[in-house]
């Protein structure tokens, strides 16, 4: 097989699988943080709005049971063809519902649950394997929730406007740092793979000819076990009997016969060194 460029389609391929594995075991774990997080909200509720406690309580359960039902939806088919979209609208889950609470309270533009959309950002940044254009749209999408919960605050921006462009301020920064490492990570994190796959296919390779080079061994080895067989044996017992008619009629033999024997003896015993030396 033909070593494969950092760009060919082949590492490309290996790459979307691997990738989506990878994206859908992040999935997971977002889910998990959302189910916890989401309910333990509570805590806040009782301090900061308390007056919103039954409402903002039924608004994160329900939250977290639709990311219950997400996270039941990931290991399907379905999951795994539209994982890119499906990333996206986990996202917005806890979004929509954090700019639902902003919306609801009086003060909306200045509610400090706008750092529950700078965590969720956070989240597509260091937790989602998220492309680049995936994490702009999900940021813009949390960023435009924001903005039209607190436009449709029934008490509108008011005194708030200071607060609600800080907060534009620092969600969209946070997006910015979010998107531009996103862009720059996925960059790397092919590059790596690349670099990772083209080593596992050359340790494959090299295991191949080990594995053809023990072969090779073996049938060496046979071959010369078939070359001794055949050939020494038998020469050894052409030899022996030889070597018994020199001494038992050496004294009987007419020089000529005893001549032609130790000739024959010689060449026999050459051939056989021969064949020794190249065993």
């Amino acid at each position: 097989m033909p070593n494969a460029s950092p760009n060919s389609s082949e590492i490309k391929a290996a790459f979307q699988e691997w990738d989506q594995s990878a994206t859908i075991n992040n999935f997971k774990v977002a889910c998990y943080l959302g189910l916890v997080l989401m309910p333990a909200g509570f805590v806040l509720d009782y301090f900061v709005y308390p007056n919103y406690l039954p409402a903002f309580l039924k608004l994160r359960l329900l939250c977290a049971l639709l990311i219950a039902g997400f996270l039941t939806l990931l290991p399907t088919g379905f999951a795994k063809k539209n994982y890119r979209f499906l990333g996206v609208a986990l996202a917005m889950l806890p979004s929509f519902f954090i700019s639902l609470m902003i919306y609801m309270v009086p003060n909306g533009a200045s509610s400090p649950y706008y750092a529950g959309l700078n965590l969720v950002v956070l989240v597509v940044g260091f937790v989602m394997h998220w492309t680049f254009f995936e994490s702009l749209v999900a940021v813009i999408l949390v960023v435009g929730m924001y903005v039209f919960a607190c436009m449709a605050n029934p008490n509108g921006l008011g005194h708030n406007i200071g607060a609600f462009f800080n907060n534009i301020y620092f969600l969209g920064l946070t997006g910015i740092i979010v998107v531009t490492g996103r862009f720059f990570h996925s960059k790397i994190r092919f590059r790596e793979f690349a670099f990772r796959y083209q080593l596992d296919k050359s340790r494959k390779e090299l295991e191949e000819t080990n594995h053809k080079l023990v072969e090779l061994d073996k049938l060496k080895s046979r071959f010369f076990a078939n070359v001794s067989h055949e050939l020494r044996t038998p020469l050894t017992l052409l030899l022996s009997p030889l070597e018994s008619l020199i001494h038992q009629y050496q004294d009987r033999l007419d020089p000529a016969a005893r001549e032609t024997l130790l000739t024959m003896r010689a060449n026999g015993m050459r051939l056989l060194k021969l064949i020794n030396d190249l065993l």
